[in-house]
């Protein structure tokens, strides 16, 4: 510790020699500078984090809304089938939504060691420099993934009622009839 002050003494000696100010105007000024560059790299790191953070939240209320809109959309045209009556629908999700990126492909030649020569394939994402930095470019979103739908209503101890809410659902939303559940309303 000793050693590093001295040296540091040292340094404010020649600095001060340099810029002809005294030594206690000089700490003032190196002090102001490096509270200066604190106070900027905290603002950059919250305005990062604030960034993720919202980033997140809409991510979170887009795919809310999604689900939101897709029970409500089941939830009509269930109840339209006849023996349903009233009608509820609950969606859960796998995944969010996800964005598919703009690929380069690129072939080169592969020289094994062995002797043998081949074609490689190596993909890249294509970059551009946008407002906030660089970023790839979207092709298109993909949807969520639906892991199960639940039908709830009041008809649904016919088993014909009960078949036809299976084939809507599964029709609509391409996926397996195991992810459907329907079961009566009490």
């Amino acid at each position: 510790m000793k050693n590093i002050t001295e040296k540091l003494g040292k340094l404010l000696n020649k600095i001060s020699e340099g810029t002809h100010l005294d030594k206690k105007m000089l700490v003032a000024v190196l002090l102001l500078v490096t509270g200066a560059a604190a106070l900027v790299f905290s603002e950059t790191a919250e305005s990062r984090k604030a960034a993720v953070t919202e980033a997140a939240v809409t991510e979170k209320n887009g795919t809310d809304e999604y689900v939101d809109d897709l029970e409500n959309r089941l939830t009509s045209m269930i109840s339209m089938i006849e023996g349903a009556g009233e009608t509820r629908v609950m969606i859960t999700l796998e995944s969010g939504s996800e964005e598919i990126y703009l690929h380069d492909y690129d072939y080169g030649e592969n020289n094994d060691p062995g002797g043998k020569n081949s074609l490689e394939r190596k993909d890249e994402y294509v970059i551009i420099d946008g407002g906030s930095g660089e970023e790839g470019i979207v092709v298109r979103v993909a949807e969520p993934k639906i892991r199960g739908v639940a039908v709830v209503c009041k008809g649904a101890d016919s088993e014909t009622v009960r078949s036809r809410i299976v084939e809507t659902v599964t029709a609509l939303l391409d996926i397996s009839s195991a992810r459907v559940s329907v079961a009566k309303m009490s």
